[in-house]
């Protein structure tokens, strides 16, 4: 199998920027105009941008939403919507000079008003942990905030250029509250909102007026495409005969197993390429979910599952083999973080069952083991997506061969998420897709107890010693601190076998030869992977 490595852009960028140079099945040439109709599996829960929380939603938002800063191809955070900023000796007051001459879609003016409430908004919304530092937001002056934060938090710039915490028109927000992410999306992005047509497709068009493209691409805007709609195919199968067949321009939903395919048909090509995503299989943790509170018992769960097996099954053999909970192409990894892990997620039936034997679950002779006349239960969900269905379906027998009794149930999202944030789960087959590719931020969003009754943190994992690192990490003005604390609470996330590992996931995007310019294309942020290691722990440690 053939793949190609290649460098690419946030999906803002690309469309913003026009780097679609050829408009497939519009007969349009480089010039402007035409359609581009992306594809995506699961229709989103809602496009609100302070509740959203998931890819479909993400992929949506972000053609319209833009936040405050972002990160340039040398792993630099420079500014987007803002001119200029200063931060107090004490790092404490940061004073943001707002960019001029940007409108929302709905032509009112980008100021420091806006940029205040959206914050504030920010705050209380999905995103709010990531800039819960923020103490008060002040208008200094038309085009100018002070924004005092609660402590010292190096890392600021980090949080406010992260897709996700977004900067919306205040006049939209509050003339239609009820409608907000539904009827009504005005942000300062390439593209404008027009429909949400449920159960088919959202689409959006050209904002006319965008000429604000970072300073690391030529091109500032519009957008080359008149029209950019995103149609809902939530069968696999259908959304690849479409692309193959011309129907569909693009999509970043084709499975491993339709790589080989995209690749064969004469209209398509297909690009693999290395992601900081760690698909796994997590672990509730809870100390009331019991027997799975006791590391040895999570390791007992690893040992019984061999992941190669699984990637080779599951998702074709396409992805690396994974340790830990975090990707090693993140930035900041602990590379000593999977010598440790090694041991304890090796597979090996024949660990798994001393273990079990230690901890007093024996073989019952009905198939599974029992303790006390209990039985050795796991309730073990799984998205409808189909890699992680397949990967369930495929770890499934081989915890049943040492002993547990599996309960595997295959459910939608709203379903799922509802019975993971009630903890009614022992086992969930899924992976961090909202990876920004820093291995703090991802620490903190699934392992940090700020964040228990969110739906990233699966684990419902509580340890004291565990948000004390990683507030350190967080916020501690000496950089070496911040490094090392980082990599202890990593090495303790290994010691205490918060997932089954399965595999470093790669990227895949389909798409149509016709369509020019997708070698520039990459979700947001930039891949931290593709870049200099010294210049990404640098960055992260903010100097």
């Amino acid at each position: 199998m053939r793949i190609r490595r290649k460098l690419k852009e946030v999906a803002w960028v690309l469309v913003a920027l026009g780097l679609f140079l050829g408009l497939a099945g519009t007969g349009q040439a480089a010039e402007s105009g035409g359609t581009i109709i992306e594809a995506i599996a699961t229709e989103p829960t809602n496009l609100n941008t302070l509740k959203a929380a998931r890819r479909p939603e993400f992929t949506i938002l972000h053609m319209m939403f833009e936040p405050l800063f972002t990160v340039n191809k040398k792993l630099e955070i420079e500014p987007l919507l803002v001119d200029s900023y200063k931060v107090s000796e004490d790092g404490l007051i940061w004073t943001f000079k707002i960019k001029d001459g940007i409108s929302f879609h709905d032509g009112t003016p980008l100021n420091a008003e806006a940029v205040k409430f959206s914050l504030e908004q920010d705050q209380a919304g999905n995103q709010g942990a990531r800039i819960s530092a923020i103490k008060e937001i002040k208008v200094v002056d038309d085009m100018t905030v002070d924004v005092a934060l609660k402590h010292p938090y190096p890392v600021f710039l980090t949080a406010l250029s992260n897709p996700n915490i977004t900067i919306f028109s205040p006049t939209a927000y509050q003339k239609a509250p009820q409608d907000w992410g539904s009827k009504v999306l005005v942000g300062t992005g390439p593209y404008m909102f027009e429909e949400w047509k449920s159960g088919d497709r959202v689409s959006m068009k050209r904002n006319p007026s965008y000429k604000h493209g970072p300073s690391f691409v030529t091109d500032k805007g519009p957008a080359y495409a008149d029209q950019w709609i995103i149609r809902f195919i939530p069968e696999i199968a259908t959304l690849i005969a479409e692309l193959t067949s011309g129907e569909v321009d693009l999509s970043d939903y084709p499975t491993e197993r339709d790589v080989d395919r995209l690749e064969k048909a004469a209209e398509t090509d297909v690009i693999v390429d290395k992601s900081t995503v760690a698909v796994y299989i997590n672990i509730n943790c809870s100390s009331e979910n019991k027997p799975f509170d006791d590391p040895r018992m999570r390791s007992a769960l690893c040992h019984a599952i061999n992941a190669g097996a699984v990637r080779k099954a599951a998702m074709n053999n396409i992805g690396d083999p994974l340790y830990t909970s975090i990707s090693p192409l993140t930035m900041g990894y602990d590379p000593a973080s999977a010598e440790i892990a090694k041991p304890l997620v090796e597979y090996s039936p024949e660990k798994a069952a001393a273990i079990l034997d230690e901890l007093g679950w024996k073989d019952s002779g009905k198939g599974y083991r029992e303790k006390d006349g209990q039985p050795l239960e796991v309730e073990f969900l799984a998205f409808s997506i189909p890699k992680f269905k397949r990967i369930a379906e495929v770890a499934t027998p081989m915890l049943e061969k040492v002993g547990f009794k599996v309960n595997l149930k295959i459910l939608e999202a709203g379903d799922l998420y509802e019975r993971t944030l009630k903890g009614q789960h022992d086992l969930l087959s899924t992976s961090l897709v909202g990876s920004a590719g820093i291995a703090l931020d991802d620490m903190v969003t699934t392992l940090h107890s700020k964040n228990l009754g969110t739906i990233a943190q699966w684990a419902h994992y509580s340890k004291p010693e565990m948000d004390k690192l990683l507030d350190t990490a967080l916020y501690d003005l000496d950089p070496d601190k911040r490094a090392e604390a980082l990599k202890e609470a990593q090495e303790m996330a290994a010691r205490d076998v918060v997932c089954i590992p399965i595999a470093n996931a790669m990227e895949i995007f389909g798409y149509k030869k016709t369509v020019g310019g997708v070698e520039n294309y990459r979700t947001h942020p930039w891949a931290y992977n593709q870049a200099d290691e010294t210049r990404a722990l640098e960055l992260w440690q903010g100097k």
